[in-house]
């Protein structure tokens, strides 16, 4: 590590995740802004503006964090930063002051439905940098992959809710 590296406690991460939904993007839209109706690993719940419009807070809690041992608090917030009706949305995801879970983090979560003829494709991507003491220690011991499975999963609800339409 060269003395111009970030500091040994941060992880920087990227995963995306998509599915292939047998409904055309209109149909898809509603549900998809509508993030708390087919994320089903997290508790959402608004604290400020109208949700599905650029500027409202929810604060987000991960549901199995205290059966996992996971340090307090058990949340974090996202802000809905931009919205492309049809298209995408934006969030930006931050810990509660003081940290979440036991670190500090931040990342912007990229949705997008493509149009795939009679067919929506949509994706999730997120970019995060993490702070933790445990980074430093053991750099392997940080990753994504279980976030990258429930968001997998809460993806999978969504094709399921919509479909069932």
């Amino acid at each position: 590590m060269s003395q111009h590296d970030e500091d040994p406690t941060i992880y920087n991460g990227h995963f995306e995740v998509e599915v292939l939904i047998d409904r055309p993007v209109q149909q898809v839209w509603k549900a998809f802004l509508d993030i708390g109706s087919w994320v089903t690993s997290h508790d959402i719940e608004t604290l400020h503006g109208t949700p599905g419009t650029v500027g409202s807070i929810t604060r987000v809690s991960f549901k199995k964090a205290k059966e996992q041992g996971v340090p307090l608090p058990h949340y974090h917030y996202c802000k809905l930063i931009k919205v492309v009706p049809e298209q995408q949305w934006i969030l930006k995801t931050y810990s509660e002051e003081g940290g979440s879970y036991g670190m500090q983090m931040t990342a912007f979560d990229d949705g997008r439905l493509i149009a795939a003829g009679s067919q929506t494709r949509a994706t999730f991507n997120i970019f995060a940098e993490i702070r933790s003491e445990a980074v430093a220690k053991d750099p392997s011991a940080m990753n994504l992959d279980v976030s990258r499975e429930g968001m997998l999963k809460n993806l999978q609800n969504l094709k399921r809710m919509v479909e069932s339409r």
